[in-house]
């Protein structure tokens, strides 16, 4: 990642900085600092906000990070309910406007009567449209309409995409009732998919399964993760789920502690609870961030 993106994500997440902070957060030199803040500030990334109180020496300019700058399009497929939403949001993921409808049958000119009236009212620099859409061949005409017709970047995002560990070496896991698993693999460079979980050798299908059925559940999800450690060797596993309760999270940890037992390096496990609201949240953030 360029310097310059380095220190926009850093002024994005910090929302007021000094020169003397930023350089140390980027890793750049004071001089190198002071020709980025200069671009972004023409560019109005950044706005002076004054000086910090001096202690005895030459006061230091503050910066805040200008969220109004520019904006992002997020487009989401909610499956179950043949739902779709767009949202336009600044860049620091708040909500400014959306628009939301079932369609029986998605298409890429069912968009642009919403893209006409969000662009037109709010009249923002759009830098990009992220994507979530569960099928792969509506993504790439959405993709393709949107890139040739409007000139829009479109960049496709996932809730596991979005929910995934910044550290290295880390797989995350999202489980939600009804649905087939997903995972992506954080190594050491990039974020890496799973795909085709659902052709795994389990015990049942997921999107039928009956989650009342606590032992069935608990092999389900401690054969998953055994399999993906065996071929992904992770140094941690993030389980995101929206049915974990104590007594499950108890029974995934002593299956899984036979399961693994006698690999040279288990994994650490970690466990969350999810809702649709913090997947929606997420993705917003995932959002401005690419």
């Amino acid at each position: 990642m360029r310097a310059i993106d380095r220190l926009t994500q850093y002024m994005q997440e910090r929302g007021e900085a000094g020169r003397q902070e930023m350089a140390a957060a980027v890793g750049v030199s004071h001089v190198m600092v002071g020709r980025l803040v200069q671009q972004l500030t023409t560019e109005g990334v950044l706005q002076e906000t004054g000086y910090a109180p001096s202690g005895g020496g030459r006061p230091e300019k503050r910066y805040r990070y200008n969220s109004a700058h520019a904006s992002v399009l997020l487009f989401r497929m909610d499956e179950e309910e043949n739902r779709g939403t767009l949202e336009l949001l600044d860049m620091q993921g708040r909500l400014l406007e959306q628009q939301t409808a079932r369609f029986t049958h998605l298409h890429a000119e069912i968009l642009d009567g919403w893209l006409n009236t969000l662009t037109r009212r709010w009249q923002r620099k759009v830098r990009h449209m992220a994507l979530y859409v569960p099928q792969a061949p509506v993504i790439h005409d959405l993709t393709a309409h949107l890139k040739q017709e409007r000139g829009l970047n479109v960049i496709p995002i996932s809730p596991t995409e979005a929910l995934a560990d910044r550290r290295s070496h880390t797989l995350t896991l999202l489980c939600r009732r009804g649905n087939t698993p997903h995972a992506v693999h954080r190594s050491a460079a990039e974020l890496l998919p799973c795909p085709h979980l659902h052709m795994l050798p389990l015990p049942d299908r997921w999107e039928t399964m009956d989650y009342s059925d606590h032992t069935l559940t608990e092999e389900m999800i401690c054969r998953l993760i055994q399999t993906l450690t065996c071929i992904l060797a992770p140094a941690r596993v993030l389980l995101h789920c929206d049915y974990l309760t104590e007594r499950l999270i108890s029974r995934i940890r002593y299956n899984l502690s036979a399961k693994l037992k006698g690999m040279e390096h288990t994994p650490r496990l970690h466990f969350r609870s999810i809702n649709s609201e913090q997947i929606t949240r997420a993705l917003r953030q995932a959002a401005i961030q690419q």
